[in-house]
């Protein structure tokens, strides 16, 4: 594989990245015989099928788009013989094996509120591998100088914002907005559709002020989906960083499936001891 086309398939990674679009690498692992192209060679094929770099070209590489299409839907990847008598082989006669990587898009964390605390989970997020977007309808707050670390900064009304941010199982969104008015008609918008997270910094007081409007629009099930007050008990600490990393660890708990109990086994541990030492 030239310099050259590692640069192309290097920027249309960081594009894609940036757009928060999966995408598989197709890499010929090995080949036996003749073969247009060598170990090494690479492929990167995006969601809606265009390719960038290449395997060899023909029935191969037609085979190759198709199967990292078929990995990038299911999620994972794997390694394919080609053997040199079969018709999609390489054009040269030789047998090829082809290795497909699946990379998933990046998960995104939405933040409503451009204030202290988002900036903190903002940068706390960025850390832990997150696309960050922020939005904030104040221009002094909603600037790339104050988040860095963010792909993008919406400068909008919040509820015209949702249309624009991305949906689905891999977006976060954590709303802290500076009017409760605009809350709550964040939080109308965002039930509409479909969020890996939806959770809100708000008292029980006015989470229950809330949910009694939001009843009125929907069911039950709908209304579990939000985590409020959002975070996990991780000490009183009332510093933005403090609020931010008790939202995160929450977060991070349903990115991963995770009980988010202790990890701690000394009691557990001690107490197999104490057993082991009354039948020593």
């Amino acid at each position: 594989m030239s310099a050259r086309e590692v640069l192309q398939i290097a920027d249309k990674i960081k594009e894609l990245t940036l757009k928060g679009k999966g995408f598989a690498l197709v890499f010929i692992a090995d080949y036996r015989g003749h073969s247009a192209r060598h170990e090494g060679a690479a492929m990167l094929v995006s969601e809606d099928g265009s390719s960038v770099g290449t395997v060899g070209g023909g029935s191969l590489e037609k085979f190759a788009i198709d199967k990292a299409l078929e990995f990038l839907k299911r999620g994972s990847g794997g390694i394919i013989e080609i053997p040199a008598t079969s018709e999609i082989g390489s054009a040269c006669g030789g047998a090829v094996t082809l290795y497909i990587k699946v990379v998933p898009p990046p998960e995104t964390l939405v933040i409503f509120g451009a204030g202290h605390v988002g900036s903190a989970l903002s940068k706390l997020a960025s850390q832990l591998g997150f696309k960050i977007i922020i939005v904030d309808d104040r221009q002094e707050f909603a600037t790339k100088e104050r988040f860095p670390e963010a792909s993008e900064v919406l400068l909008a009304k919040p509820d015209d914002a949702v249309t624009k941010i991305p949906k689905g199982d891999n977006v976060y969104v954590a709303v802290m907005y500076y009017s409760s008015d605009a809350e709550l008609n964040i939080l109308k918008e965002l039930l509409k559709f479909n969020f890996k997270y939806v959770g809100v910094i708000a008292s029980p007081v006015k989470t229950l002020k809330y949910l009694d409007s939001l009843y009125k629009e929907y069911n039950e099930d709908k209304l579990k989906v939000l985590r409020a007050p959002m975070g996990l008990d991780i000490g009183s600490g009332e510093e933005p960083i403090d609020i931010a990393l008790s939202i995160m660890a929450e977060i991070q708990a349903i990115r991963y499936n995770a009980s988010a109990r202790p990890l701690n086994k000394v009691p557990e541990l001690l107490e197999q001891l104490k057993k082991k030492a009354q039948f020593a």
